[in-house]
């Protein structure tokens, strides 16, 4: 089993939280590097991308910061974000 797949305590997939990781800290290094990113999960994972869709726009509803926040923990800047953000 990928772990794109993987299920967390609550239902909550690990790969919905690991993927808005890394589709930001593949934006840090680039737009080009984040657009490569995004297109192996599309090609690869394409019902587990489409799920993380939903899951990104409910996380920036209820957190409008929230890249901003995750750039600040990239840079190490603050802590991680608390589990509660990412609870939809």
């Amino acid at each position: 089993m990928s772990e794109i797949l993987e299920p967390f305590d609550s239902g909550l997939k690990t790969g919905n939280i690991t993927i808005l990781f890394n589709i930001y800290r593949h934006e840090r290094i680039s737009h080009q590097n984040r657009i490569r990113y995004e297109n192996f999960l599309k090609n690869n994972y394409p019902k587990e991308y489409e799920n993380f869709l939903e899951f990104k726009v409910k996380v920036k509803n209820k957190t409008p910061n929230i890249k901003e926040l995750i750039f600040q923990w990239l840079d190490g800047k603050r802590d991680i974000p608390d589990l509660e953000l990412f609870l939809v």
